[in-house]
């Protein structure tokens, strides 16, 4: 798949994966022309449309020349995910990926938010996110075992909650090792063979090469 008369694109989030990486999945796919910024932060925060990023800009895409600037993370995702046929154009099964794709966001939301709070208070959020992690693998482990367990969600082809489920592990396993290491090494352990199968597939997809082979998840969850 490539789309070589299309605008490029600048990606602003931080250096780490975490709630971009989907985005940047999606573009390398995608197979167009992209780079990313990293402002520096909190100085540059005013500059973003609402004061937080990711922000997608497509240069010169709008009617007028301009650029066409997007923020918010799963709205990048879906607007690229729609342009570039990663997502079905079929109501009935895009509702279904956007479903898988907004559980798995529940879950990076929970993930996170122990870092938030000390002593009981983190204990709480802790198993909150235990709970929720361990619901999200068994619902959609099963799916992918129902798919015949090809390493996608959906079909035999890459799609957009394929780079979403992919796009947790990465942010769990290498964008949180050193904010949150043991929860880290928490999904790392418990992640089932479906959702290893999945980083396998994803890893090996042509496109995603140049982007994963800098850093991959398949040797930290193999063992």
């Amino acid at each position: 798949m490539s789309f070589p008369d299309t605008p490029s694109y600048v990606l602003r989030y931080f250096w780490f994966a975490g709630i971009a990486e989907a985005s940047r999945l999606l573009l390398t796919a995608a197979n167009v022309v992209w780079t990313e910024e990293n402002p520096e932060w909190p100085q540059e925060k005013a500059a973003q449309p609402f004061g937080r990023m990711p922000v997608l800009i497509e240069k010169g895409a709008n009617k007028d020349g301009s650029d066409f600037v997007l923020s918010e993370s799963k709205t990048i995702e879906r607007y690229l995910a729609r342009k570039y046929g990663f997502i079905s154009n079929d109501l009935m099964q895009a509702a279904r990926q956007e479903e898988i794709r907004d559980q798995i966001a529940d879950v990076v939301w929970e993930f996170f938010t122990p870092r938030l709070f000390e002593g009981e208070s983190r204990e709480r959020a802790v198993k909150k996110f235990k709970e929720l992690f361990h619901r999200m693998l068994v619902v959609h482990s099963r799916i992918l075992r129902e798919n015949g367990n090809n390493g996608h969600f959906i079909g035999d082809k890459l799609s957009y909650v394929d780079i979403a489920g992919y796009s947790f592990i990465r942010t769990a396993t290498l964008g949180a090792n050193i904010i949150e290491p043991e929860l880290s090494k928490y999904v790392v352990d418990n992640l089932t063979p479906e959702f290893k199968q999945l980083a396998k597939i994803i890893e090996a997809e042509p496109l995603l090469s140049a982007h994963v082979s800098k850093a991959p998840v398949l040797p930290l969850i193999s063992s």
